[in-house]
């Protein structure tokens, strides 16, 4: 099962040691005109090639432009064996220091 978190709990996780992979599921031109530093390109339309690139020793923290990308990508990691949180209204309310 995954869980949700907020962006200011985000934010917290960002400033602190990052034990953690940050998978942004956005397409690519949406990932290069900004995203969050140190962040993994997956658009949800590849995400089965996760095994490929997601370790399933490290939770995975997932955003997209408004959450619901993210909402999808974390339901299907979480039936994978990943523990997945969704970053619950993605982007669209991040307002912290951590955006490229």
């Amino acid at each position: 099962m995954f869980q949700m978190i907020s962006v200011r709990q985000l934010e917290g996780l960002l400033n602190g040691e990052r034990r953690f992979t940050l998978l942004d599921v956005r397409e690519p031109e949406e990932y290069a005109v900004s995203h969050l530093d140190g962040a993994v390109n997956l658009p949800l339309s590849r995400l089965s090639q996760a095994p490929s690139i997601l370790s399933r020793d490290r939770p995975v923290i997932i955003y997209c432009s408004h959450g619901s990308h993210s909402l999808l990508a974390a339901r299907e990691l979480s039936r994978q064996g990943y523990r997945a949180y969704n970053v619950s209204g993605g982007l669209q309310y991040y307002r912290g220091r951590h955006l490229v």
